[in-house]
């Protein structure tokens, strides 16, 4: 074969590394041929190849290369391959063996350290921008437990954690890395830790690509296991009593209510963590005086007992500074409803409980749930 492919995620920063792995492709007999997406570079067979990788000392807002240094490497045998994130990716011309342009080690070192210095700080910047990003979403979030329940969620916050992750090393090596150069007056060839950041970045890109792809797909396929609505104004009538009732939710029908003509809504979505209901009704009880019920249900069906104590106490601290849709509720100790944790608010229109990987909240204003009808009625729907 004349042809090979290779991972090549250098960055301008670690162009030494760069030129370290040309290097080792020429000592095999293989000439740089392009460098796909950026990332995966083609090689070719060639005789007595080298390569000569210099940095692009330009603005970001130059266009073209310096023609002029471009005719003084062609001149001195040297082909421009490709530009690359502030690279320039050089090949010897077929038949030509030609000595590096920069040999000033000083003056390569200075153009270096003035190209390179702000970057301690935009790292620094990125890291605290990236923070602040994800303190804003988890402050904006009324329902973090509803997160859980989304993979997509879960992979966004792991891209997240390993961005934060990442950048941190980054800013470190970084560091660490100009101070050495600084110290010896010139660029040194990094270490493999340089190499394995530039692919831990690529791979970053990679991870975020997949991410924004699978929210799509979930988007375009719809990701919830149950959407159901019953809203005249809109003729939306899908959340019939039948289709309702298949979902361990409490209906107004279980609490002796009548059923309701207004309004009935279901959806719920699941995640490798834990599976989410939510159900809400409003009704009408008998009578011209008779009150409107407001009827519901959230439901975690979590994948361990610890993270549905984690939910219920999540719950609990997020509806009593409220996040809770008919205001703030102020949870009370119940203990004796025969659940493995239980709270209680409003005169018993509210429960909160948990029973082994199963929380729950459910509320009906006006009507007392502690009572031995209700009480039985919502274990039975909720817990089945």
């Amino acid at each position: 074969m004349n042809t090979r492919f290779g991972f090549f995620p250098y960055d301008a920063m670690n162009y030494k590394a760069a030129q370290a792995g040309l290097d080792r492709r020429a000592a095999q007999g293989w000439a740089l041929k392009h460098v796909y997406f950026g990332c995966i570079a083609r090689f070719r067979r060639a005789e007595r190849p080298s390569h000569f990788v210099d940095l692009d000392i330009r603005s970001g807002l130059d266009e073209g290369a310096d023609a002029d240094y471009l005719q003084l490497c062609a001149d001195a045998g040297w082909e421009l391959v490709q530009t690359l994130r502030g690279m320039l990716l050089f090949r010897a011309m077929p038949g030509q063996s030609p000595a590096p342009i920069q040999t000033d080690g000083t003056l390569e070192w200075e153009r270096f350290w003035e190209k390179y210095r702000p970057r301690l700080r935009s790292f620094l910047a990125a890291l605290l921008a990236t923070g602040l990003l994800a303190f804003a979403l988890s402050l904006s979030t009324r329902n973090i437990a509803v997160g859980l329940a989304s993979n997509v969620t879960l992979l966004y916050l792991l891209y997240v954690a390993l961005t934060l992750l990442y950048v941190l090393i980054q800013w470190l090596h970084s560091r660490w890395y100009l101070a050495r150069c600084r110290r010896a007056g010139q660029v040194e060839t990094p270490g493999p830790a340089a190499t394995i950041l530039d692919g831990s970045r690529v791979m970053l890109a990679f991870f975020l690509s997949l991410i924004l792809f699978y929210s799509l797909a979930k988007l375009l396929g719809g990701h919830k296991r149950v959407d159901l609505s019953w809203y005249p104004p809109r003729q939306e009538y899908t959340a019939t009593v039948d289709a309702c009732r298949e979902w361990p939710v409490v209906l107004s029908s279980d609490l002796g209510l009548p059923d309701s003509d207004d309004s009935r809504h279901l959806e719920g979505f699941g995640s490798i963590l834990m599976e989410f209901l939510e159900y809400r009704e409003i009704t009408d009880g008998e009578g011209p005086e008779a009150p409107v019920y407001i009827l519901t249900t959230e439901r975690y069906d979590c994948a361990s007992e610890g993270l549905a104590r984690w939910t219920l106490a999540q719950r609990r601290e997020e509806t009593r500074n409220g996040s809770f849709l008919w205001g703030e509720l102020e949870w009370e100790d119940a203990p004796g409803l025969g659940f493995d944790e239980s709270f209680v608010c409003r005169g018993g229109s509210y429960l909160l409980f948990r029973q082994g990987r199963v929380v729950a909240l459910v509320g009906c204003s006006g009507l007392d749930l502690t009572a031995p009808q209700h009480l039985a009625a919502v274990r039975s729907r909720v817990l089945g």
